[in-house]
């Protein structure tokens, strides 16, 4: 009489321990996520529905600063008097979401209208014309600092990594499958399929080690990193911030495309837009300069900085007559610091308006590892009519002080970018090669079992 081996196994094994059951949940949970970003990037791209995020609060209180709107492009007979809309100004112009105040009038699908923001006393300096816009659907507030840090290099590296470490960790072959193979070799026939039906029933409870769910969570990061969802349909309507400044009189407005200022690599440019105008009651003349911050040393002598102006309020490349150049390849530190230094722009009547592009320019051999997280800034400032009003990139500062420039917080006042080529590539790089080693671990795991 044979008797039957014994299995090494012990009685509590086939228990999950509390770690396990942790570990599966936030699995579940993540994948979840995952599955839901990949249907929210479905959905943007089949009901034309994107994000825009809110950096100032000239449409308060119905939309406040830190706010994200949910917008649905329309065609532009489409919309009514009273509708809040983004409307695009120029392929390299930030578009503006405003209210509507007045419909001018429609001809061939093209419709020329009024905007103006709830914050704002006057309505938007020149109308609007468009054959499609996107209306504000809802929002919600505060919720537009928390999107904006997923673009943080650090911040999207980590997740990455988390991401990458938890697919590696679901395909690895757990211990006890190879002891439950080995007990069925050794087990009789009847035993054989007893204990292989208990595996295919553990194995299917033990749902939690999926690939299949692991996958959903690179892809959203995937998704993440390179900008294609609801997140950021488009550039334009997620990346660019606008800033506003105003006096008793004076006006300024800018925009520019964040996302470009804070990834400046060695031979790149970032536009920057401001239009200045006044409502003034008696004729002057305003006067319009621009300053630096103090740059460092490695950074003075490698951003370098052309400005054109434009008596209309048009893209550039439709100013009638051509731009005017006003300065050209100027290093950084030759602009004066602001607010005391000031370099002399242009002078202009009080009834007229001007459009000021700055072009700021990473030099072509600057040396991308020192220059790498180097900061500085630049202000536009207007002076008539008995005031002075000032504005930087990203801030709209405060009208009765040109030196401010708001919360000090890392990524917010009229910083120029955070320069040079940041790491983050290298991180994707390897969160892809773990992946990579996770599914050759389990296509080896498979075969040895199948053989």
């Amino acid at each position: 009489m044979m008797a039957q081996k014994r299995s090494h196994r012990s009685p509590t094994s086939g228990k999950r321990t509390p770690a396990s059951w942790l570990g599966g949940a936030l699995l579940n949970i993540l994948a979840a996520l995952g599955v839901v970003c990949i249907l929210l990037v479905i959905l943007s791209f089949v009901f034309n529905v994107s994000i825009m995020m809110f950096r100032t609060g000239s449409m308060s209180p119905t939309i406040t600063a830190g706010s994200i709107a949910f917008v649905h492009e329309i065609p532009a007979e489409k919309m009514e008097v009273g509708d809040v809309i983004t409307a695009d100004r120029g392929e390299k112009v930030l578009p503006v979401t405003h209210r509507v105040t007045s419909i001018l009038g429609a001809e061939s699908g093209q419709v020329t209208f009024e905007m103006k923001g709830d914050a704002n006393e006057a309505k938007d300096p020149e109308p609007y014309t468009a054959e499609t816009v996107r209306r504000v659907m809802f929002s919600i507030p505060g919720v537009a600092p928390a999107i904006q840090s997923f673009r943080d290099p650090l911040v999207l590296g980590g997740i990455t990594i988390a991401a990458s470490l938890l697919v590696v960790w679901a395909f690895w072959p757990r211990r006890e499958e190879d002891e439950d193979g080995d007990e069925i070799a050794e087990a009789g026939e009847g035993t054989r399929a007893k204990a292989a039906a208990a595996l295919r029933q553990e194995s299917q409870s033990a749902v939690t080690r999926s690939p299949k769910h692991a996958l959903a969570l690179p892809v959203a990061a995937f998704l993440l990193a390179t900008s294609n969802g609801p997140f950021a349909a488009t550039d334009t309507t997620t990346t660019n911030t606008a800033a506003e400044a105003r006096g008793q009189y004076l006006r300024m407005r800018a925009v520019g495309d964040e996302s470009k200022m804070l990834n400046l690599s060695p031979g790149a440019s970032v536009n920057w837009t401001v239009d200045v105008w006044a409502d003034a009651p008696e004729p002057g003349t305003v006067e319009l300069e621009i300053g630096s911050g103090q740059p460092t040393e490695t950074i003075a002598e490698e951003l370098l900085v052309n400005v054109y102006s434009c008596a209309e309020i048009v893209p550039m490349s439709q100013c009638s007559g051509g731009a005017t150049e006003l300065l050209h390849h100027t290093p950084l530190n030759e602009l004066g610091a602001a607010p005391d230094n000031d370099r002399y722009l242009l002078d202009m009547p009080s009834d007229e308006k001007r459009r000021v592009q700055v072009t700021v320019t990473l030099a072509r051999n600057a040396d991308a590892e020192a220059v790498a997280g180097q900061r500085s800034s630049v202000r536009l400032t207007a002076i008539g009519q008995g005031e002075e009003v000032s504005l930087g990139p990203g801030d709209p500062g405060d009208p009765d002080d040109p030196s401010d420039t708001g919360p000090d917080a890392p990524d917010v006042p009229d910083d120029l970018p955070r320069t040079g080529i940041e790491g983050w590539l290298w991180i994707l790089l390897i969160a892809c090669a773990l992946i990579a080693a996770g599914s050759v671990v389990v296509a080896r795991t498979r075969s040895r079992r199948k053989s």
